[in-house]
């Protein structure tokens, strides 16, 4: 409620900046009719559906009978297509790159890209990605953390007709020092070494404007630690905020779950989940986020800047950005880097790329993600985008079909896509389904969704804020 209050004062000073200019025309009437429709609530799919759309409102949606065009709208015909929600990515960072430039931990660059001028990038020229998130049908993003100006995109972002909704959380609590991606004058991990670290935290984050308090990583079996996790979780409490967690082992998820973690944004890889947890997050309305395909990302990344094979960028829609593009294309330069002079990590990556291994990597990721769906813990999709080899934008739909590959349903797919996203996001009010009074957040394909989630792939139109995207 928190975060719909907020946006609505937001667009109330967009309404009242624009109604003060002459140069802006009343808004448009948009009438989309003749697809199948899936509104993203999981109900039954509208055949031969309507969507009204008001400025950036849907006023109606529904059938021939329901919603009736008015008088002067300008008629979309999408006979023989499909309609969903605009796509939610709710796990993304806008201070990485996709490739090692923005990682010097997991391998150093940093004498062909500076970090700090590849940090100075990254926040001055964010509107990259937001052409490359809508271009690929995504009309929201979750960043779960960054440095501290990926919270202002937050407004920023909603004031931008053709950026996707932002929610960001900002800074990282964790149990380990500083890390090789932080700056004098700006962090992303913050070391929380005392309860007043973890409290004032919360309250600075909380402040700007935060979606989320993440901690990553959580040192569960020391009692200290666990007494400033405690405190800085009141804290959230107290703030109206959530907390968020990275905890990949079941023994750190159980504690962050305690701690009242409302969002999970990774699979617990390393055991079976237990029923325990399944109650622990059923008690919490805890949403999981499984992120099948990051760790792959990386060894595709490895694999690329070694020489050995090239990554494919599968991007029929060119929504991917140019020097990103390059970035990538060009990750052969590194194959003198003393890294691949390692004889054990050579093996390692070589290893790693082989099928089967890969295969047998994501066993409890898979296993469990059944698991928890089954017994009814609401999943989003989220890809962990900027990570190496986890390009922005177009690697959701890689991760949507490896989830369709684990077990889960085309069909529930949609709803996790979009509905479950918008409500990691606290934004459910205003986006996630396609519902009377609710933002023209849409996209078209060309093929059915419901029967394989691969046919998100056959994007042909975006409308974001109610407005179609490039047109």
């Amino acid at each position: 409620m928190r975060k719909a209050i907020h946006y609505i004062l937001v667009s109330a000073a967009i309404f009242l900046f624009l109604s003060c200019s002459d140069a802006i025309e009343e808004p448009g009437l948009t009438a989309i009719t003749g697809a199948t429709l899936f509104d993203g609530t999981g109900s039954d799919a509208v055949e031969n559906s309507v969507v009204i759309i008001e400025g950036d409102r849907i006023t109606c949606v529904g059938t021939s009978e329901d919603c009736t065009a008015p008088g002067g709208a300008t008629m979309v015909d999408a006979s023989g297509k499909f309609i969903t929600p605009g796509l939610v990515d709710a796990h993304m960072h806008f201070f990485q790159t996709g490739f090692f430039d923005s990682r010097p931990d997991a391998m150093d660059i940093t004498d062909t890209y500076p970090f700090t001028e590849v940090a100075a990038y990254q926040e001055q020229n964010p509107e990259r990605y937001y052409d490359t998130y809508v271009c690929s049908g995504i009309t929201a993003v979750y960043d779960v953390g960054g440095m501290t100006w990926s919270i202002d995109l937050e407004e920023r972002a909603e004031l931008n007709p053709m950026a996707p909704h932002v929610a960001a959380a900002g800074p990282l609590l964790t149990p380990v020092p500083g890390a090789p991606f932080d700056l004098p004058s700006d962090r992303v991990l913050v070391q929380l070494d005392s309860e007043e670290t973890g409290v004032k935290m919360v309250q600075y984050v909380s402040a700007l404007g935060s979606t989320g308090v993440k901690f990553w990583g959580l040192d569960d079996d020391n009692p200290e630690y666990m007494g400033y996790v405690e405190a800085a979780a009141a804290e959230i409490e107290r703030r109206g905020n959530q907390m968020i967690a990275h905890a990949t082992t079941l023994a750190q998820a159980k504690a962050a779950l305690r701690s009242g973690t409302k969002l999970l944004v990774h699979s617990v890889s390393d055991v079976e989940v237990d029923d325990e947890f399944i109650q622990l997050a059923l008690e919490n309305e805890t949403i999981y986020n499984p992120t099948l395909i990051v760790s792959n990302g990386y060894n595709d990344a490895y694999l690329a800047a070694a020489g050995i094979d090239p990554m494919d960028i599968t991007d029929p829609n060119n929504c991917v950005d140019e020097k990103t593009r390059q970035l990538i294309n060009s990750a052969d330069r590194f194959s003198d880097h003393s890294l691949f002079n390692n004889e054990t990590m050579m093996e390692r990556i070589k290893q790693a790329s082989e099928p089967q291994t890969r295969e047998d990597g994501a066993f409890f990721d898979r296993m469990n993600l059944r698991k928890v769906h089954e017994a009814g813990i609401p999943i989003v999709v989220g890809t962990d985008a900027g990570n190496p080899g986890t390009l922005h934008g177009i690697s959701i739909y890689d991760e949507m079909e490896a989830m369709q590959e684990a077990g889960i349903s085309a069909t529930d797919l949609i709803v996790m896509a979009t509905r479950n996203g918008a409500m990691a996001m606290q934004r459910l009010e205003d986006f996630g389904t396609l519902e009377t009074g609710k933002l023209a957040n849409l996209i078209i394909l060309e093929d059915n969704p419901s029967e394989d989630i691969s046919n998100m792939r056959s994007l042909t139109d975006v409308m974001i804020k109610g407005n179609f995207y490039n047109q």
